[in-house]
């Protein structure tokens, strides 16, 4: 008799209820009084008064200014922001970055040796009342502008640290030139006007055909002479100014390394597993015959010239490494999951500002079509800005922000450039919140490393452990063989092949499963079942996936792995009840749990880069009376069951974000797993706090945000558990249907 296969539990959203919970907590302990803040930033007040009354009238569009603001680094949650500051003195926040400050004065007993992580805010408005800040928040009076005053560690007018570093020696370098311009704005046109004519002034063409906008920040491309950027970055609503990146597939370096080794492969002609199931590709096209034509139909993003060769063969093994994985000699290539639209939006004619316009194109083909899952090889040549989000990261972020489409994005092959500098961490798009970061593995088998060229963590905060997981991806000991030519297989390495291998992965699950899976549940369950194996969260993220769909598809006899999918609400708290067998735990039990939420991004806020956070407080046992609780000799009762820690900090929060309580609470991505003693289990729940925010302010939450919750419970000595539950919560828990055949095992 063969044994039942334990598919996924569907419909954990039913064990989800809305509850109510006290918040709140303590009065804040001030680094500073008013007089003491007005007293030692007296200098800097002076430097910023003398800065902007020096700016030329042009380089202030509509009489206005930025300069910029650094909060000391115990105001960095949402409920410090200085409002009540700006909107007093008819200022504006335009934008913020991270920044790294070691304070005079600390609040608690050990002081800070190292410096620590910093909010800095752009302020812009009048230039007149921004030279005059000083004596303005003197004339406030006691009240919300003094309390927020004293919050702040450095005032400073903006300089040359916008300008970034400008390699080569031309003498008209192509440059991007990011500005604080929110279009939804009058006074966002007024920066586009003031910017070029600032620009005309010092005899620079600006040339805004090339335009990106993206939230509050507007993307330019052009050149400039080299002689004229320290004037023109002048201009006071500048953000950056740096040399444009060229696309990775571009410069000799590409995210793929091809090796000789080949063999030949017989290709089957045939339709893939669900004909219904469309994934894009965008990357450098295929040739004319290649060996997949009733799954994969080449499209042409509009305005693309003619093809390169190197384009159309990275097109085809990429192609490959989506619909079969990696190849094995003296085998058939297993059925692809899905159908593939091969988008080229690549071409012989690209220029200095490739960049942008390759990324135009895949914009305007995915807001023109609908894919529920999107895979990308190619991308800007450059590691991270901790400081600033690109304007790949950004848009892609933005389009996935909804929740319908997941991106996949190669990390990048950079892994074994400079670690001081940070130039081995991963490129863009792949550090967007919402993007799914794939590296590459080193080997297909149980011993694996990151692979050498594959890029590193960490990723920017919000979005942290990246990348997010690692898929093999080749090696010069063992290549990732993809399909060269109708009936040859070559040997390749490369992230290029790794996420795509991923994709294919995530694309067996929509097949098997239809729509009882989200795209989101996809990517949570890609992430819940990586291995770390002991390697650094630095190289590997969440871990290595698994290579056959059987290890994410189905459960073991002594586990359950439940999904839970849906939208968190307006409303502030939710419970979300862990199914326990009605005859309890006899064992151990080990729970793991996956959150992932799709979030709004403001990319001009690059510290508070997400708009959705969610606090997660796992109550072992909910039933009976919550008990008692004494602080300072007073005893009370609890307003709710007592709380054990779950997802607590990962070891780069440890490292990187010490003093960052809550930048976990921001993070779009959260794993954990602990184990837990029978007896201490009774009802366990997490209760999900709904958080929001807009440019590091206190929002409300009016926007349904997308996620998925996925939770494997594993009760040691079980061989019976998967069913104990389905039983137990019949009626409200569902085994997931296959909607298609696909060879599956039962693992035992």
């Amino acid at each position: 008799m063969v044994d039942p296969i334990n598919y996924l539990i569907g419909r954990g959203e039913t064990l989800v209820q809305p509850i109510k919970l006290a918040s709140g907590g303590g009065e804040k302990a001030h680094p500073y009084s008013f007089d003491e803040a007005l007293a030692r930033l007296q200098p800097e007040l002076e430097k910023v008064s003398e800065a902007i009354e020096a700016l030329p009238d042009l380089a202030c569009p509509n009489g206005e200014a930025v300069i910029s603001l650094t909060l000391h680094p115990s105001y960095l949650a949402k409920t410090y922001h200085p409002t009540r500051l700006l909107n007093e003195l008819g200022l504006r926040q335009v934008g913020s970055r991270e920044q790294r400050v070691l304070p005079q004065k600390w609040t608690q007993k050990e002081a800070p040796t190292e410096p620590l992580v910093a909010p800095e805010l752009f302020i812009a408005g009048n230039r007149k009342r921004l030279a005059s800040f000083g004596r303005l928040v003197r004339a406030a009076g006691e009240g919300g502008v003094h309390d927020d005053f004293r919050k702040i560690e450095h005032l400073k007018p903006l300089g040359l640290e916008r300008v970034g570093r400008i390699s080569g020696d031309e003498s008209m370098p192509p440059l991007e030139i990011v500005l604080h311009a929110d279009s939804s704005e009058v006074w966002g046109d007024d920066v586009l006007r003031g910017f070029y004519q600032w620009c005309r002034d010092l005899g620079i063409d600006a040339d805004f055909s090339r335009r990106q906008q993206v939230g509050g920040l507007a993307f330019l491309g052009f050149h400039a002479p080299r002689q004229a950027i320290v004037e023109m970055a002048q201009f006071t609503f500048l953000r950056a100014v740096r040399r444009m990146a060229q696309l990775s597939f571009r410069d000799g370096e590409m995210r793929a390394s091809p090796t000789a080794e080949t063999f030949p492969v017989r290709f089957v002609d045939e339709d893939p597993v669900d004909t219904e199931l469309r994934v894009a590709i965008f990357d450098g096209g295929l040739p004319a015959e290649h060996p997949f034509p009733s799954c994969v139909v080449g499209r042409e993003a509009p305005g693309v010239t003619a093809p390169t060769p190197a384009g159309l063969r990275h097109g085809l093994q990429v192609t490959s490494a989506l619909l079969y994985g990696p190849l094995a000699e003296g085998e058939l290539p297993p059925t692809p999951y899905a159908a593939v639209d091969h988008w080229r939006v690549l071409d012989e004619d690209g220029d200095d500002f490739e960049l942008m316009t390759t990324l135009d194109r895949i914009m305007d083909v995915l807001e023109q079509n609908t894919y529920e899952v999107v895979s990308l090889s190619i991308g800007p040549d450059e590691a991270l800005f901790d400081d600033d989000v690109h304007v790949w990261t950004s848009r892609l972020d933005q389009f996935a922000a909804s929740g319908k489409t997941l991106i996949i994005s190669a990390a990048g092959n950079n892994g074994s450039m400079d670690v001081d500098t940070g130039l081995c961490r991963i490129q863009p798009a792949s550090d967007g919140v919402n993007v799914l970061a794939v590296g590459a593995a080193d080997q297909s088998g149980e011993s694996w490393a990151r692979a050498g060229y594959s890029a590193r963590g960490p990723g920017r905060s919000p979005g942290l452990v990246k990348p997010d997981i690692l898929a093999f991806g080749g090696s010069e000991d063992e290549p990732f063989f993809t399909a060269d030519a109708i009936g040859i297989a070559r040997g390749v390495t490369g992230t290029s092949f790794a996420a795509p291998a991923a994709a294919r992965l995530g694309l067996g699950l929509k097949a098997l499963f239809g729509s009882q899976l989200s795209p989101l549940a996809v990517k949570a369950l890609l992430v819940h079942h990586a291995a770390c194996d002991e390697h650094s969260q630095l190289d590997v993220g969440w871990g290595r996936v698994p290579s056959q769909l059987d290890d994410v598809a189905t459960c073991l006899p002594g586990e359950a792995t439940v999904v839970y999918q849906g939208v968190l609400e307006p409303a502030r708290y939710r419970r979300f009840l862990l199914p326990v067998p009605t005859d309890g735990f006899g064992g151990t039990v080990t729970l793991r749990a996956t959150f992932v939420t799709a979030t709004a991004v403001d990319p001009e806020d690059a510290i508070n880069y997400t708009r959705t956070g969610v606090g997660i407080t796992f109550r072992p046992k909910t039933t009976g009376h919550p008990g008692y609780t004494t602080f300072k000799g007073v005893t009370k009762e609890r307003a709710a069951h007592q709380s054990k820690a779950f997802f607590g900090k990962s070891a780069l929060f440890e490292t990187e974000q010490t003093l960052r309580d809550d930048a976990q609470r921001w993070e779009a991505t959260l794993k954990a797993s602990h184990s837990y003693r029978p007896s201490t289990l009774d009802q366990p729940v997490f209760d999900i706090e709904h958080l929001a925010r807009a440019n590091g302010q206190a929002a409300p939450r009016g926007e349904a945000v997308q996620y998925a919750l996925i939770v494997t419970i594993a009760e040691r000595g079980s061989n019976n558990l998967y069913n104990r539950i389905v039983r137990s919560y019949a009626g409200r828990l569902q085994t997931m249907r296959p909607q298609v055949e696909i060879p599956i095992r039962t693992r035992s």
